[in-house]
Parts: C-alpha cells; sequence; structure tokens
C-alpha cells in the first residue's frame, strides 16, 4: 500500500472518455503519458467483459512501457485477471478493506466520497487516496450527487491524512483555486477528452 501522504498521480487524474474505440483510447493514453502523466483511470460502463479486457490489457501495455501506471473503475475482478495497477472504488462498490485482501499491499485503491460523512467513514479503510466530488458541476453523469460546499472541502482536505482527489467539472477557470484549496490531483474527464495533450497543459498551466 501507499504511505498515507504520498500521492500516486500527477496533478492532474485523467479518466477515459466513455465511447472510444480501441485506437482512439490508445491514442488518448498516450497522448497524457507523453505529456508526463503518471497515472490513468480505465473506466468504461458499457461493452462487453472482453472487450473491456482488450482495452485494459492495451492501456497496460502502453503504460508499462512509459512508466505510468494504469487504475481501473469499480472492477476488482478485471484488476486481478489483467494485472491492474489497482481500482477506484464507488461508495456502491467492493468494500475497500475486501478489495485490499483480493489486490494485496501493493495495489493502489481510492475512494469515491461526496460528503464529510462518507469522508470520515473512509479514513480507517486501506486506502491510498481519496476523492472528494463532485467539487463544480458536472455533466458527466446522468444522476450526479449535488455539489460539495467549500466549506466540506476545505473541511476535508484540513483532515486528511491521505490525498484527496477533486472531481466534477474541471476546467482551467476553476483548477488554479482548487488546487490552491489542497487538491493533491483534479480528475477530469470531459476537458480531456477531445485533445487531451493541449486539455493537459492548460490546466497545468493554472497551477499555483
Amino acid at each position: 500500500m501507499v504511505i498515507r501522504g504520498e500521492a500516486p498521480f500527477s496533478a492532474i487524474y485523467p479518466i477515459s472518455p466513455e465511447g472510444l474505440e480501441r485506437e482512439a483510447l490508445l491514442a488518448w493514453a498516450r497522448a497524457l503519458v507523453g505529456e508526463g502523466c503518471r497515472l490513468l483511470q480505465y473506466r468504461r460502463k458499457t461493452g462487453s467483459d472482453r472487450e473491456r479486457f482488450a482495452d485494459v490489457t492495451a492501456l497496460l501495455g502502453l503504460c508499462r512501457s512509459r512508466g505510468a501506471k494504469l487504475i481501473l473503475d469499480d472492477r476488482v475482478d478485471l484488476c486481478l485477471v489483467a494485472g491492474a495497477d489497482g481500482v477506484h472504488l464507488g461508495q456502491e462498490d467492493l468494500p475497500a478493506a475486501e478489495a485490499r485482501t483480493l489486490l494485496g499491499p501493493g495495489a493502489i485503491i481510492g475512494l469515491s466520497t461526496h460528503n464529510l460523512d462518507q469522508f470520515r467513514q473512509a479514513l480507517p479503510l486501506p486506502l491510498d487516496y481519496l476523492a472528494l466530488g463532485p467539487v463544480q458541476p458536472t455533466a458527466t453523469k446522468d444522476h450526479p450527487d449535488p455539489v460539495v460546499p467549500i466549506e466540506v472541502q476545505e473541511a476535508v482536505l484540513k483532515e486528511s491524512p491521505l490525498p484527496v482527489v477533486g472531481i466534477g467539472g474541471i476546467l482551467p477557470e476553476n483548477a488554479g483555486p482548487l488546487w490552491k484549496r489542497g487538491f493533491a490531483s483534479l480528475a477530469v474527464i470531459s476537458f480531456l477528452s477531445s485533445d487531451p495533450a493541449a486539455g493537459w497543459r492548460a490546466l497545468l498551466s493554472e497551477r499555483p
């Protein structure tokens, strides 16, 4: 397990857009690792497990060759089978303790939280980082959780012994204040979907 407080990712945490065909997915990932990205998350809600496995295998080959890590959204089973570097869990996914037992101490495991209660309940769990969001309005999910108030964001960042990733509606115009608030990284889907390299540079240009 990653030492508490040590962030396993870059200041930007890219999450793959839904619906990319294999070559487009690899081009997306290649552009980001070319910009210095250390960790990507593969997120796919549609399609078959056979397709997901092929995607993950291809992405792992790319990441391994470039010194980057690959996290899978939700899928502990696919992580085990494919040998990915870890998983990102939601509130309704396999509990973190069971995921840690299955994946072992070397896996990177993160958990999404959406309010102060969920954050505090997560603190004793065997996690490497926490995500908090949405920190801005987002259109990525059909039924997103309410935007986390700034005072709750500040409380979480003050209390957390783990790196905290902000997620939801990240754009260059709001990235700087979020980093200043104390987020270790910002998870981004939409803004990195069409031109990931340019989007990466635009976001990083706002980093304090």
